[in-house]
């Protein structure tokens, strides 16, 4: 599949996500500070969109329950027997985002 557009840079929030879908798969972006973040958009806990929760520095915060995770690693803060949410390379290309499904990070 290699790099696909998803979205313009320009609409990405500040303190959120944006959940975009790519062959059926959900995925969230992030943008923090210049850098984006595309990471699975489903929280394991209960399967809430995290990309509708707050986004606080790199970490996300599940609007359901609270659980957060951080956009860089995939990672429950403090949680070490929980596989990370799987994540993507992201590419900015003439101001549009673009993700690689075929080679998660």
């Amino acid at each position: 599949m290699a790099f696909e557009r998803v979205a313009a840079f320009r609409d990405l929030p500040e303190c959120s996500g944006l959940r975009v879908e790519l062959c059926g798969r959900a995925i969230g972006l992030y943008c923090v500070g210049n850098r984006v973040f595309a990471m699975d958009d489903v929280c394991p806990h209960a399967g809430y969109s995290l990309s509708e929760g707050e986004l606080q520095g790199t970490r996300v915060i599940c609007p359901a329950h609270g659980w957060d995770f951080d956009v860089a690693t995939g990672l429950a803060p403090g949680e070490t027997d929980e596989p990370p949410l799987e994540r993507f390379p992201v590419r900015i290309d003439d101001g549009q985002v673009l993700i690689d499904l075929d080679d998660p990070l």
